[in-house]
């Protein structure tokens, strides 16, 4: 199939599923939860999963209208989010007693690792045009470190919870149950340490312009999260993200207004 005949229509299921998970695990997760057939004991980590998964969809409806060139880190990140959700999937099913909202995301993840795939391998010429011209420069040092820190930090909470599921939970201090939710929110986080792994090779403030608007959002709302868990009485690890995303947010958010210089 033809990536320019489902570039569009992609990115749009893409971005719809992204937005209707990341709102749903953020602003409701205890019906989330109740909904679903889950326990929605750990609250916290279900709206962390949410934050990861709306800034998935921010990012691809900024890029919507972009260039392949800053587009395709967030393609790539996309690809290694659901092909991660595939693995996350696949345990549960295996375990046994599995809800059925996970055979839902398991053939949506396995429709988007295809659908991602495919850009990736063909980039479709609807967006292939250069970036402009304004981004082809490379990021100031400051920027390039920033990214290396939250890739390091992606990558643990990323593989900690998609490996451990809920037992990462139980490291932390939480109930962790529900290790389903636990393995998709390493699932997005980890698509998000690929993506910066991604940037620090590519140097280019057109690669990272995008990628950097995704981890405000995701931290911001991390940081939003974190205040709601220690004013309902939070374990340490709270105080822990809420730091890190507030350190993250306001750096990112300087890179962005000063245009990765």
């Amino acid at each position: 199939m033809s990536s320019d005949r489902i570039f569009r229509p992609l990115l749009w299921l893409l971005i719809a599923a992204g937005a209707f998970f990341g709102v749903a695990t953020l602003i409701a997760p205890a019906t989330f939860a109740s909904v679903t057939g889950f326990a929605g004991t750990d609250l916290f980590t279900y709206r962390l999963a949410g934050a990861a998964t709306f800034a998935y969809a921010a990012g691809l409806t900024a890029g919507s209208r972009a260039s392949w060139a800053e587009l395709r880190i967030p393609i790539a990140s996309t690809l290694v989010f659901n092909a991660a959700s595939i693995f996350a999937c696949l345990l549960a099913i295996i375990a046994g007693g599995v809800q059925p909202i996970v055979f839902v995301i398991l053939l949506a993840s396995i429709v988007f690792t295809y659908g991602t795939a495919q850009l990736l391998r063909t980039p479709p010429m609807l967006a292939a045009g250069k970036a402009r011209a304004e981004l082809e420069r490379p990021v100031a040092q400051w920027v390039y470190i920033l990214f290396a820190i939250g890739v390091a930090a992606a990558a643990v909470f990323g593989l900690g919870p998609l490996l451990l599921g809920g037992q990462f939970g139980v490291i932390v201090g939480a109930h962790g149950n529900d290790p389903f939710v636990y393995r998709q929110a390493g699932a997005a986080t980890l698509g998000a340490a690929v993506g910066g792994y991604l940037v620090l090779r590519s140097r280019r403030w057109s690669a990272a312009r995008i990628p950097a608007l995704m981890a405000v959002i995701f931290n911001g709302l991390s940081v939003i999260a974190a205040i709601i868990e220690i004013a309902n009485g939070a374990q340490p690890v709270a105080y822990l993200i809420l730091a890190a995303a507030a350190f993250t947010t306001v750096g990112m958010t300087l890179a962005l207004y000063r245009r990765g210089r």
